[in-house]
């Protein structure tokens, strides 16, 4: 199939009326959503920051922008993006919204759909219009930009969003703690996610025979250890942790997730769960590479046999969301089913262009 580089809304516009079917991308770093049915147009032309204001904690950037330009922008007046978006490095930012990829430091604050105010769209009848707003105090009716979220090009394509951003914090420290079972360490978890503890990031992976969780805390330097301390000695009283070890200034933990280089090459499928489903999931599906993210509400599976895993998430009643391979099949598991989406499609894209 053919690849269109979009460099302009009105260039998009007229794709979009002269087209059939239309899958887009930005810039190809999520290959297991690729659509090998469809002619494709690309958003890598799309590229800038349009509006920032710092002073008002929003930024405003074209769709095919990448992720790790906007951070830097933002790190230059000490601000991030919250939801701390995945594949930093090759992503753009309209592929990060539209495929609601988030990292470990969602846990703290939220994820995509927290942190977008608008957008500006072109719809499958090649209409450009706006929605939500600018502004971070915004009340304008039905906000559509929520469904743009996670809804891989499906409704609209967008060109622009603006996001709320946030003061970056001065100092993290990364705790290493050990658990022998997947048991103990998720009973650590029941207490860590209603506990007290400000936590950054919280996620967890098998190591050998056991387990380890990851926390993240940030703060002021002089009082991290202090505060990782107080977290262990809890952890002692109310779960099996083993042993444990400080990492201060590590950064190559959360990048190593964030970018999926933890995968070596394999399939990697997004699951949504609950902590309490992760035993049953991960005695099923223990062949591949795994690493539990958000405090448990986020699976994350490698493995070079999707057919199985199809299976067993249809099975356990889960929806996978196939990020990384080449399956022609976005969706595994239990497929998604939302009456109020179907009438957003309806009206959006009546012809089912975008695909």
């Amino acid at each position: 199939m053919s690849t269109i580089t979009i460099k302009s809304v009105d260039e998009l516009v007229q794709a979009v009326k002269e087209s059939d079917k239309l899958h887009v991308v930005g810039n190809g770093s999520k290959s297991g959503l690729a659509n090998p049915d469809a002619p494709t147009v690309t958003l890598s032309g799309l590229i800038g920051i349009t509006e920032y204001q710092p002073e008002e904690y929003t930024i405003t950037v074209q769709a095919g922008t990448p992720v790790k330009v906007i951070q830097d922008a933002l790190a230059k007046h000490g601000q991030y993006l919250p939801f701390d978006p995945m594949l930093a490095d090759t992503a753009t930012i309209g592929g990060t919204v539209a495929t609601n990829l988030s990292g470990s430091r969602r846990f703290r604050y939220g994820g995509v759909r927290d942190f977008i105010l608008g957008a500006t769209v072109v719809d499958g009848q090649g209409r450009s219009f706006r929605v939500g707003g600018k502004v971070v105090k915004n009340s304008a009716g039905f906000d559509l930009t929520k469904f743009l979220v996670g809804s891989l090009g499906q409704y609209a394509i967008m060109t622009s969003v603006t996001f709320k951003v946030f003061p970056d914090v001065p100092d993290f420290t990364t705790l290493k703690l050990m658990y022998s079972s997947l048991d103990d360490l998720l009973n650590a978890i029941y207490f860590l996610n209603q506990s007290v503890f400000d936590l950054d990031a919280l996620d967890f992976e098998p190591d050998g025979t056991g387990w380890v969780m990851w926390v993240r805390m940030t703060g002021l330097a002089d009082t991290l250890s202090e505060r990782g301390e107080r977290l262990v000695g809890v952890l002692q009283d109310k779960s099996g942790l083993q042993a444990f070890e400080e990492l201060r200034d590590d950064n190559m933990i959360w990048d190593a997730h964030n970018a999926l280089s933890w995968a070596d090459g394999l399939s990697v499928v997004k699951v949504a769960v609950a902590p309490k489903q992760i035993l049953k999931l991960h005695s099923s599906s223990s062949e591949g590479k795994c690493w539990y993210s958000v405090g448990g509400n986020v699976a994350w599976i490698a493995t070079d046999d999707t057919d199985t895993l199809h299976t067993i998430l249809t099975q356990q009643n889960l929806t996978g969301l196939y990020v990384i391979g080449s399956s022609g099949q976005a969706i595994l598991g239990k497929p998604i089913d939302n009456a109020l989406s179907d009438r957003v499609k309806m009206i959006f894209d009546p012809d089912n262009k975008l695909v």
